[in-house]
């Protein structure tokens, strides 16, 4: 039974899942933002849709089995930190520039627009949020505000796009919810972390 979940049932979920998502939610956000690496690679989205499935897969085989296999979860954030990797800095846009209104977001959001990439943008930062569990909740706020100013930075010398406020704002929440989500999963399953 426990092979047919691990090679037949996870797997098939997971590949489902990831076609779902790149279908309804990724494929339009790549087309806006990568649409060069997109236009040069024609096997760019079943890239993306086999890592999708595979992170989804490492994560589904350890919450079924409620523990944690650390050679997964090495290879899962391998994979997470690529996939971010070539989302912040594949852009090949030759744009640059800066963006200091941190809430122009609100109204597009509010009026059905870029949804999707507010809200990618808040999620896609929640597992560095995991990581930082053991820490406090300032500590986090702290590393997330840095790493991510560094990050907009960066992006804005390399010019593949804006040094936006409104990034860091909705980056460091994802950091921030990814870090209580977890504590508060902790603490219901009654599993204290350890400093």
């Amino acid at each position: 039974m426990k092979k047919i979940l691990d090679y037949i049932a996870l797997p098939l979920v997971s590949i489902s899942f990831a076609i779902f998502l790149y279908v309804h939610f990724i494929s339009g956000w790549m087309w806006f933002y990568l649409k060069n690496i997109m236009e040069t690679y024609s096997y760019m989205d079943i890239m993306t849709i086999l890592a999708g499935a595979a992170l989804i897969y490492l994560i589904l085989v350890q919450l079924v089995r409620l523990k944690i296999d650390h050679k997964r979860l090495i290879i899962a954030y391998m994979i997470y930190f690529i996939i971010l990797g070539v989302l912040l800095f594949g852009k090949a846009s030759d744009v640059q520039g800066v963006s200091f209104d941190t809430f122009s977001f609100v109204n597009s959001f509010a009026a059905g627009n870029l949804r999707v990439i507010t809200l990618g943008n808040i999620l896609m930062f929640m597992p560095i949020g995991f990581l930082l569990v053991k820490r406090s909740f300032w500590q986090t706020g702290l590393i997330a505000i840095g790493l991510v100013t560094g990050i907009e930075i960066t992006q804005y010398i390399l010019k593949v796009g804006f040094f936006d406020t409104g990034d860091i704002f909705l980056n460091t929440t994802g950091i921030l919810l990814g870090f209580l989500l977890l504590r508060v999963s902790a603490h219901l399953v009654n599993r204290p972390i350890k400093k």
